[in-house]
């Protein structure tokens, strides 16, 4: 595995180049670090720990608490869903700082040395959680405090029936190593200057256990020893802190009218539900009138009198005035009752619902405008679809024109696409073929479809070549397009009864297929831009021969422009299945849209045969 991040060095860890062993011990300590809330460097003095501990190298250290990860991730993949709700995973550990002993421990006491003549009479006078600890030194270093004196009120801490006296503090609470205290008694002692911290979130013991908390705490050096206090948020202030907490979380604010005193209680979140300065004290009932809506003001009214008539909770939403805008509140309204049953107080919770509101409100505008263009585009689809049925059905295939004869598919999807096709014999003799491609789809790409085709229809009568044609048809499309742009393919020709040649151009559209005795290929050609994209394009004429018994399949790019397939393999396989198919011109269009799976495609197919007789 590749090591994350730069090495850092560690008492016991070279800074040299990288071994089997160094990642080994970099992995460990990572899993550590993660494991137990620290940085990297914490994680190599864990690992240290773990190997003083265990009276082994650091390697294989390593080795073992990266068995045990990868132990602990089979037992999660073997144990199924349950094991995410097993509560023991998420019970705190002991924090691996309190192994943090070195192969020497600190010296015990039989007979716990007596403090200074002075620290009782001090313990006595605070009225907080006090002890005073002397430091236990190991190699002059100290590695723990013992605690020789404690006041009444720190007795809560150990367990029932023992003593804190003689206890060491890593002992008593292993937690003050993983956050820092013990640093910081070790820093108070050693320099002189008081430590204080607070209020901060702890875990505390009472009555040997551990309790989460908020504390305050301070040490100060006095004497040859540590005096440390501290003391734990009441039960009634944590319930309070969290009932503020609650009070952010959920926008709720919660207020009380005294009936006998006309006194009026708000949390500090009422006031910011009603945009009300705290200086300006609690909202009075004659002030509500000015804060409502108009509209809202019947329903209030009906709300005071279910309170104080019918002696009922009701419950009711509100736009509330502000300044900086209308706020949505949901108010909860509840009578106090005395034993007569008569009011005596009013309790008032509220929540602010404005952000839920702006989001529904979003979500309604969304869905309509989904619906609209919903109905909008099934509206265009129908239109664009009698409109292909208008205009393509009004020749009947197969043809049979003079010199060759014609068949042809169109395979439409749920998107309404502009693909067309057209043949028909021209009064000069010649047959005119052609097949294209509206961009887009929907009423717009038909009704281009639409022009294309009948502004070809006319433009043919005029005896013009194939290229004239394909040039006045781009004007035709730019002319359509009111300056926006608006595209399309094209590939039309003239076949000669007489010569079999046939003269074609294309704009932008696939090349054609020709099949010859068993064998086709692509009537490669240079092609013309697309049409209404240049002014005054140039389209070059091809002339090919063709033979009796040729097959020409012209077509449009759905049936080779596959999401599964790139191009040049989807008109592989066109090719190879217009080359095997056999019998007429409608069974070869039939086989090579079997073929080519074009009935599953996502964009319209338009296929397009010429059997040269």
């Amino acid at each position: 595995m590749r090591p994350i991040g730069k090495a850092r060095t560690v008492e016991g860890i070279s800074g040299g180049g990288e071994t089997l062993e160094q990642s080994l011990i970099q992995q460990a300590a990572r899993v550590l670090a993660s494991r137990y809330n620290g940085d990297p460097a914490d994680g190599y003095q864990y690992l240290s720990a773990l190997a003083r501990d265990r009276g082994t190298t650091l390697t294989r250290t390593a080795r073992s608490v990266l068995g045990e990860r990868d132990a602990a991730r089979d037992g999660a993949r073997g144990e199924g869903a349950g094991h995410v709700f097993d509560s023991s995973r998420y019970l705190r550990r002991t924090h691996p700082k309190a192994m943090e002993r070195s192969d020497k421990e600190p010296p015990s006491f039989d007979d716990v040395p007596d403090p200074p003549e002075w620290v009782d009479s001090v313990l006595a006078a605070i009225h907080v959680y006090g002890c005073y600890c002397l430091p236990l030194r190991i190699d002059g270093r100290i590695a723990d405090f013992v605690v020789v004196r404690a006041n009444e009120r720190a007795a809560d801490i150990a367990a029932p029936g023992s003593s804190l006296i003689g206890c060491r503090l890593t002992d008593i609470n292993p937690n003050v190593l993983s956050s820092g205290l013990f640093d910081e008694h070790v820093r108070a002692f050693e320099s002189g200057e008081p430590f204080s911290r607070g209020p901060f979130e702890y875990i505390g013991v009472r009555n040997g256990r551990f309790e989460p908390s908020t504390a305050t705490m301070k040490s100060v050096r006095a004497g040859p020893g540590l005096l440390i206090t501290w003391e734990l948020q009441p039960e009634e202030d944590q319930l309070l802190a969290r009932w503020r907490q609650s009070e952010r979380l959920a926008g709720l604010g919660w207020a009380e009218w005294n009936l006998f005193t006309d006194e009026i209680v708000w949390t500090r979140r009422m006031y910011d539900i009603f945009g009300r300065d705290p200086a300006s004290g609690p909202l009075r009932m004659d002030e509500m009138p000015a804060l409502l809506l108009p509209e809202d003001l019947a329903e209030m009214e009906e709300a005071v009198r279910t309170v104080f008539e019918h002696r009922e909770a009701t419950t009711g939403e509100y736009r509330i005035k502000q300044r900086t805008g209308i706020r949505h509140v949901t108010l909860m309204m509840e009578p106090v009752l005395d034993a007569d049953a008569d009011p005596v107080a009013v309790r008032i919770l509220a929540q602010e619902i404005t952000g839920r509101r702006r989001r529904e409100r979003a979500l309604a505008a969304t869905q309509q405008r989904m619906l609209d263009e919903h109905r909008r585009a099934e509206e265009e689809r129908r239109f664009a679809t009698r409109l292909r049925e208008v205009i393509l059905p009004l020749q009947a295939f197969p043809m049979t024109l003079p010199g060759l004869v014609v068949g042809a598919r169109y395979l439409a999807t749920e998107r309404i696409g502009g693909d067309w096709h057209k043949a028909r014999p021209l009064p000069d003799g010649r047959v005119l073929l052609a097949i294209g491609d509206a961009m887009g789809h929907g009423l717009e790409a038909a009704t281009l479809m639409a022009q294309m085709r009948a502004g070809l229809a006319g433009l043919a009568y005029t005896g013009a070549e194939a290229d004239h044609l394909m040039t006045w048809l781009n004007e035709l499309v730019r002319a359509e397009a009111g300056g926006e742009v608006i595209t399309g393919t094209a590939l039309l020709g003239h076949f000669e009864v007489e010569t079999r040649h046939l003269s074609w151009v294309r704009a932008g559209h696939p090349p054609p297929i020709l099949v010859r005795g068993g064998d086709a290929w692509l009537l490669e050609a240079e092609a013309g831009p697309l049409l209404g994209v240049l002014h005054d394009p140039e389209y070059p004429l091809t002339e090919t021969s063709l033979e009796p018994d040729d097959l020409l399949l012209l077509y449009t790019d759905g049936i080779v422009d596959r999401r599964d397939e790139d191009l040049d393999g989807a008109t592989e396989r066109l090719m190879e299945a217009a080359a095997v198919a056999t019998g007429s011109v409608e069974d070869r269009l039939d086989a090579v849209i079997r073929a080519m799976r074009a009935d599953r495609t996502e964009d319209d197919v338009c296929l397009m045969a010429a059997w040269i007789r």
